[in-house]
């Protein structure tokens, strides 16, 4: 008899699951009823590790490309410097939209806005170069109105690896 409810448990569980996966419910609901039918014991915990295992690859991977990519742009493409800066925004953009996304998510953007920032500052470092030729004057400012906008967005969405970023970069 108990071989029985088990198995009828374990086929909710599985469906809930699917359910889950499906987004067919949302998933606090699929949550509770997880941990209802299964008494606390359905919820887990091992397929939420690969789940975020596999988060954090895809964000590492996306960061990665799009940092490649955007050095490309600059260093090895003989487009306008308009068009650089275009792509260069729209790839800075695209990453500060999915961290967004992510946080609203409760998942760790940490990457995608560290890509971000170092994409932006290689577009603005060579926008610098582009109108004030190799300027040290023209760098410092660039670099330092980088800095700022970092402690600017690192404590108005309360990142701190942010605003130490910035705060480092401009004291030296």
């Amino acid at each position: 008899m108990k071989t029985i409810k088990n198995s009828r448990k374990e086929l909710i569980a599985n469906e809930i699951q699917l359910w889950k996966q499906a987004n067919m419910l949302p998933e606090h609901y699929c949550n509770y009823l997880l941990a209802l039918y299964t008494e606390g014991d359905g919820m887990e915990h091992s397929d939420q590790k690969n789940a975020q295992k596999k988060i954090m690859l895809k964000d590492f991977l996306l960061s990665i490309c799009a940092i490649l990519i955007s050095l490309f742009v600059i260093y090895f493409t003989e487009l306008s410097i308009v068009l650089q800066t275009t792509i260069l925004a729209s790839f800075v953009g695209l990453l500060v939209a999915i961290g967004i996304y992510y946080t609203k998510k409760q998942l760790s953007p940490l990457l995608l806005y560290m890509a971000a920032a170092c994409i932006l500052l290689l577009s603005s470092i060579e926008i610098t170069e582009e109108l004030f030729g190799r300027s040290s004057f023209g760098m410092y400012i660039t670099l330092f109105l980088n800095c700022f906008l970092w402690i600017g967005a690192g404590l108005k969405w309360k990142l701190g690896y942010l605003s130490l970023s910035g705060m480092a970069g401009g004291a030296y």
